[in-house]
């Protein structure tokens, strides 16, 4: 599938038509503690507003990649509602780009922005957040069905904002070789890939236009931008303090780890026939100094383990015989084919071992909701 959309619901009554007239989309690659490694999460902002003559329960999303729902301990299941971090004037101000106004009472809520632009807040229903399952169909893809906390009346207009934890990224950040940079490729209502795919044919009538999406991809800036099309409107330095409320411990956050923040926004009228595409190419820069520093260290504590004795004594005639097994076993005559190998096992290890890799990731979550600072 690949594509990014918001669906009317497949149960939803034939008069609860809506609208969404904002769709915010962050995705943010964020670091954990290990050098390289990164969290991925989406957050999802939309203004829904009711077209019909029925009130609207809920909404559908198709999602391109794989949502990691999360462990009994973890911060949350499924999807996070973020609704409350809203009720910050300084965070709000963060999301909206403008001084905020937060009025109202629980559960009516009102952001008035200094443009003059009004949102009306809701919270989503995240204990009956489901899942709609179609393995041979969604390879590497999500179907939601997100209710509201209560329903949206007729001619009203509200404001959700939920994140997700991103599992399996691809197609909608694809690494290009394990030590260089990736692929962002994000398409919504861009379903020319699916024109031969029977389910997703029907879906096509359920997708529901958007008027105008605002789309951030925040990076840390080892990831140098090569190509983009469209060009970003702009780019900047994320303000890393003063979103480490918002991010909720999230990631690994100090301020000297540089995140880089990229915007698009689309064209008005966003739908199957006027798809919205993002596409970027991002090079990784190395920093070669550390990676002589660690080669050094990793040469001398080997060294200590051959001659502490915890191992049999490692000599030039053993190291020669297991290269020439290497070269007749596998039949790899030069570095690139032991290269391309390890790319193998790379993705091989990824597509495979599914569980081992949730548990490491709800560790990583565990260390970093306790570290200390922001």
């Amino acid at each position: 599938m690949g594509y990014f959309a918001v669906l009317k619901p497949t149960d939803a009554d034939a008069n609860a038509t809506f609208t969404i007239t904002r769709c915010h989309i962050n995705v943010w690659v964020l670091r954990s503690f290990a050098p390289g490694r990164r969290l991925l999460y989406f957050d999802l902002g939309l203004a829904i507003s009711a077209t019909g003559s029925e009130p609207v329960e809920a909404v559908e999303l198709l999602l391109p990649f794989k949502v990691e729902d999360g462990n009994k301990w973890d911060q949350f299941r499924g999807c996070l509602d973020l609704h409350d971090t809203l009720l910050h004037p300084e965070t709000a101000e963060l999301i909206f780009g403008e001084p905020v106004t937060v009025s109202g009472t629980s559960p009516d809520h009102s952001l008035k922005l200094k443009s003059g632009d009004e949102f009306h807040l809701r919270h989503v229903d995240t204990t009956n957040m489901t899942a709609i399952e179609q393995p041979d169909e969604l390879h590497r893809s999500s179907h939601y069905r997100v209710p509201l906390a209560s329903p949206l009346a007729p001619g009203s207009e509200v404001y959700v904002r939920f994140r997700l934890r991103v599992f399996a990224n691809r197609p909608l950040l694809t690494p290009r070789s394990p030590f260089g940079g990736v692929i962002l490729d994000f398409r919504i209502a861009d379903v020319r890939e699916s024109r031969n795919r029977a389910r997703e044919v029907t879906l096509r009538p359920r997708i529901v236009p958007i008027e105008v999406v605002n789309f951030f991809a925040m990076l840390p800036d080892q990831y140098q931008l090569l190509t983009a099309s469209p060009q970003p409107r702009n780019m900047r330095i994320l303000e890393t303090r003063a979103w480490s409320t918002y991010l909720q411990r999230v990631a690994y956050m100090h301020p000297a780890n540089v995140q880089l923040v990229y915007y698009w926004r689309s064209d008005p009228d966003v739908s199957s026939d006027n798809p919205f595409r993002v596409f970027a190419t991002y090079d990784r820069h190395l920093n070669k100094a550390k990676i002589l520093f660690w080669s050094f260290i990793g040469v001398l504590l080997a060294a200590a383990v051959v001659r502490s004795g915890w191992i049999p004594v490692v000599t030039a005639d053993h190291v020669r015989t297991a290269g020439k097994f290497m070269v007749s076993f596998l039949g790899l005559a030069s570095l690139a084919g032991i290269i391309a190998v390890g790319r193998w096992l790379v993705g091989f290890a990824m597509n495979r071992f599914e569980k081992p890799r949730m548990w490491v990731r709800w560790c990583e979550r565990l260390l970093l909701g306790r570290r200390p600072g922001p």
